[in-house]
């Protein structure tokens, strides 16, 4: 971006700014699926698969602002030294070199900055372009409030606010450095020079990031983009033990059947999406797939061939009626157990035809309260529930009786930050993916205390971005969903 500003100061590009600006009115989930669609391609890939795509999409997306402020540059007051430079036989990027950057080079790093405060907001773009890279500056930064040792994430939000704060700061003091300057203050703009390069290097170098991974996984499946054995921010799956086939829900609300090599069987889409799309989806004792359609607060139940058997639920506080539904589990007896978040939290059961039958738990952080009840695992009479914004896993009987709460908020073994998907192995010990820390836990059922992880936050093999769903098949696979990364990563511990 700071290239294209310097540029801009060689040649007029005014005009040009017209383009990217159009390209930021379009929004960057669009701009992101535009690229998609156009270089996601055999023929392309070395730039798809490449840091050149996103390189593209920022540029496409922020371009207009570094244009702007090197056409200000080109001003009547820029104009006259431009002449006389011109008079002496200077070329436009000798002119540029010699007089234009010397002086403009606050307005062009402020614009610079800028774009890094814009950036910020492009968690969804970003995350659907982002290859199997080093991380950017918004997934970085995502991970770090993740990592802080706060409990609410509106503390994790005014921290970002804060960070945008201080980058404005920057914007300002730098603009105000081009106010009254002289030709003879020389002196004083290269001591600034001195200072702020290297921040800005430094600043550079956080963004790209760095470290690697103590696990490998065995087998990677999937890919950014909407073809075959492509996925678009994958948020739930589920593992059918009948048939040794897999279920997995993206950000484009799209179910993709796998088998057990990860590869396409067929494929069906949700009727809605625009309001937002499902975070989990289960297998019934029946064999339909069921799917908690979390933003349109009902249950929707399909074959597995995606053909649609039935739907309950509204949004609302009675029984029957939900608020963000987030996944589904099911007893012996073929009970349908529904939690739910947002003003409900609570856990309802229906009857194998839908009737409700009685439900359990309510907001808070007190014993049986739940802030998110996010998974469901049943392990006979026994219901386990990740409990999302407590950081921990609540258990109860079937029936809704308390039982005890399991782990805490940390990044230590037996410790959790944003649990999201859970399931067990064949030894009956619990898998649980988080969220907050990029990794994957097996804990003991009984005690709570952690066995072993897998992952680290990143996008390298091995490691994992924001993972939401976990599935484990009949030969003790691991398959977790990398949301962040656009893929799936096949372990065992």
């Amino acid at each position: 971006m700071m290239g294209a500003a310097l540029w801009g100061c060689v040649k007029d590009a005014g005009r040009a700014s017209w383009l990217p600006l159009a390209t930021f009115l379009i929004g960057g989930q669009l701009l992101a699926i535009a690229l998609i669609r156009i270089y996601n391609h055999t023929a392309l890939s070395v730039v798809y698969n490449g840091p050149g795509v996103l390189v593209m999409a920022y540029v496409g997306r922020f371009g207009w602002i570094a244009l702007a402020a090197a056409a200000a540059t080109w001003g009547r007051p820029w104009r006259e030294l431009r002449d006389l430079a011109a008079v002496d036989g200077a070329g436009l990027f000798q002119t540029a070199r010699s007089i234009v950057w010397p002086l403009a080079w606050p307005v062009l790093g402020a614009s610079a900055v800028l774009v890094a405060i814009l950036s910020l907001a492009e968690v969804p773009a970003t995350v659907l372009l982002q290859p199997a890279r080093p991380p950017m500056m918004t997934p970085l930064l995502m991970t770090w409030v993740h990592m802080l040792h706060w409990d609410a994430m509106i503390k994790g939000s005014l921290l970002i606010v804060g960070v945008v704060v201080v980058l404005t700061g920057v914007v300002v003091g730098l603009m105000s450095l081009t106010r009254g300057w002289r030709m003879e203050d020389r002196g004083w703009r290269r001591s600034a020079r001195a200072i702020l390069c290297p921040l800005f290097s430094i600043f550079a170098l956080t963004i790209n990031g760095c470290g690697g991974s103590s696990n490998k996984p065995d087998e990677i499946w999937c890919e950014p983009g909407t073809g075959p054995v492509q996925l678009v921010y994958p948020r739930a799956i589920a593992y059918d033990d009948k048939d040794d086939t897999f279920f997995v829900i993206d950000r484009l609300a799209h179910i993709n059947h796998l088998d057990r090599k990860g590869a396409p069987l067929n494929e069906w889409k949700m009727p809605e999406m625009q309001a937002g799309k499902p975070v989990g989806v289960s297998i019934g004792p029946d064999g339909n797939i069921y799917v908690p359609d979390t933003h349109y607060h009902r249950v929707i139940v399909y074959t597995p061939q995606g053909e649609e058997v039935r739907r309950w639920g509204s949004f609302g506080h009675e029984p029957g009626q939900f608020i963000y539904p987030t996944d589904i589990e099911f007893d012996a007896k073929g009970n349908i157990f529904v939690a739910e978040y947002g003003d409900n939290d609570r856990i309802q059961v229906f009857a194998p035809d839908g009737k409700f039958l009685y439900q359990f738990g309510k907001f808070g952080d007190g014993d049986g309260e739940f802030v998110r009840p996010q998974s469901l695992l049943i392990d006979g009479d026994t219901i386990y529930i990740t409990d999302h914004a407590n950081h921990r896993i609540n258990v109860f009987k079937t029936d809704g009786t308390f039982v005890r709460n399991m782990c805490k908020r940390g990044s230590g073994l037996g410790e959790l930050r944003f649990p999201y998907g859970m399931t067990k192995d064949s030894r009956g010990r619990l898998i649980v993916c988080e969220f907050g820390n990029n990794r994957v836990q097996l804990i003991d059922k009984e005690t709570g205390q952690g066995l072993k992880t897998w992952g680290l936050g990143g996008h390298e093999p091995g490691q994992l971005a924001y993972p939401c769903g976990i599935a484990v098949d009949k030969h003790d696979r691991v398959v977790a969903v990398d949301a962040g990364n656009n893929r799936l990563q096949v372990f065992e511990f």
